[in-house]
């Protein structure tokens, strides 16, 4: 028997000994409102190595509709406590992301946290110690680092495709001029306002491009004069460019949602990520035009050529939600880093806090 071979059959055996390690991971989702249900769970579908095994949702049927298959509970204490569970997805309100998040640790699970990440960021901090500790993995829910705008922006940004950068501009505006009396988000509560509930994942994207600013300023506002803030401009500033991200309630003007401007020309594009409203949808994650735009979404380069412009349409690049789940598959199974890790998503909180403090102050602060 030749060398060849005998090398041939121990690849074999050491793929089939890879595939028999990988264990399918069983999820459990920690309130199963709006994002539980019509994000986070296709989202562990579209996840070969994870089945949604419980949720938990203090009211409504003792079985969901459509996931026979899939356990109701009343608590957080049950599912925490529960021996079929590997992963939970926390979606409560912010306020109560820190318990439950070091509760589901100590207790030996994986924690998902939807964005934002804790209220603090010295609770970010020590969930983030006490999942080293655990040997657990932890990490938040920031998946609009796979906007196809997003990429799009980022790639041309990385080629200098509108030259040097001078300005940063990332929106995302909405217009409802009433407030909603069954809205935690809106009540006075740690964590709660548009700046908590948006700003992460703008925040988030600018760490991911440029990496943490020098200075920071913040204009935050409560404009319908409700219990909660529902408008926020935060400035970064960067040694020869500035980073603007903004958010309101109050807009119903039509807003990019990216403006990049550079020495030889601008990019600028309208319209939300497609991949939120496809989930809510029921669309099928795994369909090849999943995440895609049409052309008529497509953003526009403009550039300078002699002593006039020239415009072209950019294709947005394919969206990747289902890259989240995938990716923390295989990095409880050992295979890879995660992509998220807490020590980003801490940072996140981080600046949040630089925010409301330069709000307080009405002043440039360093970061």
């Amino acid at each position: 028997m030749g060398t060849g071979f005998i090398f041939f059959l121990n690849y074999r055996v050491e793929i089939i000994k890879s595939f028999m390690k990988e264990s399918v991971i069983r999820a459990g989702i920690l309130g199963f409102g709006k994002s539980g249900r019509n994000i986070h769970a296709p989202l562990i579908d579209a996840c070969r190595s994870m089945v949604l095994k419980n949720v938990v949702t203090r009211t409504g049927p003792e079985q969901i509709p459509g996931r026979n298959e899939v356990n109701v509970m009343r608590s957080a204490e049950e599912l925490i406590r529960s021996e079929d569970t590997d992963l939970i997805v926390i979606t409560t309100p912010n306020h109560l992301h820190y318990k439950m998040a070091h509760d589901a640790l100590t207790a030996g699970k994986h924690v998902v946290v939807d964005k934002p990440f804790t209220v603090t960021a010295e609770q970010a901090h020590s969930l983030t110690r006490t999942a080293e500790k655990s040997g657990k993995v932890l990490t938040v829910f920031h998946n609009r680092r796979w906007d196809g705008d997003f990429l799009t922006v980022r790639n041309l940004i990385s080629r200098q495709a509108v030259g040097r950068l001078v300005e940063f501009e990332s929106r995302f505006d909405r217009f409802r001029n009433y407030l909603k009396e069954d809205a935690w988000k809106e009540k006075d509560l740690p964590g709660s306002g548009i700046l908590y509930d948006l700003s992460p994942h703008l925040i988030d994207q600018a760490l991911q491009v440029f990496g943490v600013p020098n200075k920071l300023f913040a204009d935050i506002r409560n404009q319908r004069w409700g219990e909660a803030d529902d408008f926020f401009m935060i400035r970064f500033y960067y040694d020869d460019f500035t980073a603007t991200l903004r958010a309101g309630m109050l807009v119903a003007d039509a807003t990019p949602r990216f403006v990049i401007r550079g020495t030889m020309g601008s990019y600028v594009k309208y319209g939300f990520d497609p991949q939120e409203e496809a989930l809510a949808r029921g669309d099928d994650p795994h369909g090849a035009e999943w995440g895609h735009e049409p052309e008529n979404k497509f953003g526009v380069l403009r550039t300078a050529d002699g002593d006039s412009f020239r415009e072209e349409r950019i294709p947005t690049a394919g969206g990747g939600y289902p890259q989240f789940y995938r990716n923390i598959a295989d990095a409880v199974n050992g295979k890879v880093d995660l992509q998220v890790k807490p020590a980003e998503a801490a940072e996140v909180i981080r600046m949040i806090e630089l925010a409301l403090k330069s709000q307080k102050s009405g002043t440039v602060v360093d970061c």
